[in-house]
């Protein structure tokens, strides 16, 4: 990884983060006990360690950095880098400060690839190598609330198409649907719509959870029992031979109707699926 040197004053930087005045790099003491007639020790201010256990995850339009807290006593922040290729350049995106773990940066594109690198640096602006992980992320589309109607109630809303990021249903039968809705003798399917398609139920697990899609576990058959709380993978074949992924999570029944949220890989054979964590405000998901 090449490290681009900051541009700010260090002492600004500093400042800006923790309101106090930078530490000089190097403190001269006069004397230090048994040492008398040896005079001045130069105490050298070493730069923290690289922080570790960077990761990112994956949203629509934004993607978060996380890493662990340093622990040096004079720890003034972090340095959150960036770069659209693994080697380098990294180039310098904010400063947090020594008590944020993390990291929003929105200024991304769903489908564009970016690298992150995380720094730490101290009250006397000593800075540290970059992070040794290598962390890199594809910002995807994401939707919430997607209600698809049972497929022999309305069969005109039973589907959806992932490749539409509509977050609107569509007919089951559509030669570009995915997946639709069916209930069989008093129970619930989710069922690939078209041939290319492949699903499987991926467990009790919520939706932020699954970060990478897998290569196997396709339900033989095309359909799986949809249950609340429970998130399923979804994989698409074009003709070519190029795989999209997407995931959903179904949220609730209601009369005939099926509640889900999702996300979806736009990126050809790329398998990053975490989406952004969701809080619920006064039953509200923000």
């Amino acid at each position: 990884m090449t490290l681009h040197l900051r541009t700010r004053n260090p002492i600004d930087r500093v400042a800006r983060l923790s309101g106090a005045v930078a530490a000089v790099a190097a403190l001269t003491l006069p004397f230090v006990a048994g040492c008398e007639d040896e005079g001045p020790v130069a105490v050298v201010d070493t730069p923290p360690f690289p922080p570790d256990g960077v990761f990112s995850v994956t949203g629509d339009g934004v993607i978060s950095i996380y890493w662990n807290a340093n622990l040096e006593s004079d720890l003034a922040g972090y340095g959150v880098y960036r770069s659209t290729t693994e080697p380098g350049p990294y180039f310098l995106l904010d400063d947090v400060p020594s008590n944020q773990t993390f990291f929003d940066d929105a200024d991304v594109v769903n489908g564009e690839t970016w690298f992150y690198a995380v720094t730490a640096f101290d009250r006397a602006d000593n800075e540290s190598e970059l992070s040794p992980e290598l962390v890199f992320d594809t910002p995807r589309p994401e939707g919430f609330n997607l209600v698809l109607v049972e497929l022999g109630q309305d069969p005109s809303h039973a589907g959806y198409d992932f490749s539409s990021l509509s977050g609107v249903s569509q007919a089951a039968n559509l030669g570009t649907t995915d997946i639709y809705f069916e209930s069989t003798g008093g129970v619930n399917y989710m069922r690939r719509a078209r041939a290319g398609v492949d699903i499987q139920d991926y467990g009790v697990i919520d939706l932020v959870s699954v970060d990478w899609a897998p290569d196997t576990g396709w339900a033989p058959s095309g359909s799986v029992e949809a249950i609340v709380d429970h998130s399923y993978i979804v994989r698409t074949i074009n003709g070519q031979g190029d795989s999209n992924w997407a995931k959903f999570f179904v949220r609730n029944f209601g009369a005939n109707t099926v509640t889900l949220d999702w996300a979806y890989q736009a990126v050809p054979n790329n398998q990053e699926l975490t989406t952004v964590e969701l809080t619920t405000v006064g039953g509200t998901v923000q």
